[in-house]
């Protein structure tokens, strides 16, 4: 009887009332802080950002109420200017909320520097190997006489001699030389004529030689160019050292396409049986 006087009571009214009123306004201030929270119904179309300094890129973001970080950036492009920015996050073109940090990748300042691998006493495959793993690049190999053939005996970097405590920026040239044993081998000339750059300079390689005086015609698409003449000549017989030099012109225009190989040792052949 109490409990029902007690819900019709004026005093149960008014705590009602107060209890709804609250209700209300905890609803309404949610609400309120939830739409300037997540800025409901506002997107700011990310821009495209590639290539822009720093400070460019802050006055764009600050007229469109978005911020930035910038990461860390271990390739170096030299064709691009430092400091500009090489690819973002989010991409061009999203829908973000204003305050959205983008994240930046620049270009450095400089190539990072690297530890120069313990080269000496290597064989040269493995040099090579252990040079371009690193992001160098591996330059003149030069062959003296040594024990060891096919040995490292020195690496050298604009003339001057390293040692494994030496660090050089990454894509660095970096010249080899390598023992060729007690005995004097001699080499073919390999057959170069046709072949496109990447793989007559592997082949060199390969052989333990170098390229003497590289030509490239103007205008050349290098992406397509192809050896269409070479110096000394293929042969079939050895004639050369190791660590001598070719000389290669490259072009693009098929009208130079040299003979093939068998048409031309064929012809090779024949005059050297003819000399004997």
């Amino acid at each position: 009887m109490n409990f029902i006087k007690f819900l019709t009571s004026k005093t149960f009214v008014i705590q009602l009332l107060i209890f709804f009123v609250l209700v209300f306004l905890f609803i309404f201030g949610f609400l309120r802080w939830a739409n300037y929270y997540t800025l409901h119904g506002k997107e700011i179309k990310v821009p495209d950002l590639s290539g822009y300094s720093l400070s460019e890129v802050e006055d764009i973001l600050q007229k469109l109420e978005l911020k930035f970080v910038v990461l860390d950036s271990s390739e170096y492009y030299p064709d691009k200017p430092i400091f500009s920015v090489l690819s973002q996050y989010p991409a061009p073109e999203a829908l973000v909320k204003p305050g959205k940090i983008i994240k930046l990748t620049i270009n450095p300042s400089g190539p990072r520097l690297v530890k120069v691998p313990n080269l000496v006493e290597r064989s040269r495959k493995r040099a090579v190997y252990d040079l371009e793993s690193k992001g160098f690049k591996v330059g003149k190999i030069t062959f003296i006489p040594y024990i060891g053939k096919d040995m490292v005996v020195a690496a050298q970097h604009m003339g001057r001699e390293l040692t494994s405590n030496d660090y050089l920026p990454k894509g660095s040239v970096i010249d080899l030389v390598v023992g060729m044993g007690l005995d004097s081998e001699l080499l073919e000339v390999p057959y170069l004529l046709g072949k496109n750059f990447t793989t007559a300079r592997q082949i060199l390689s390969q052989l333990g030689l170098n390229i003497g005086y590289l030509n490239i015609e103007p205008g050349t698409d290098t992406s397509r160019a192809f050896v269409y003449r070479q110096e000394p000549m293929p042969t079939i017989k050895k004639t050369i050292f190791k660590g001598s030099e070719i000389s290669i012109w490259l072009t693009s225009d098929y009208n130079k396409m040299p003979m093939d190989s068998l048409s031309y040792f064929s012809i090779q052949q024949n005059h050297e049986e003819m000399d004997f």
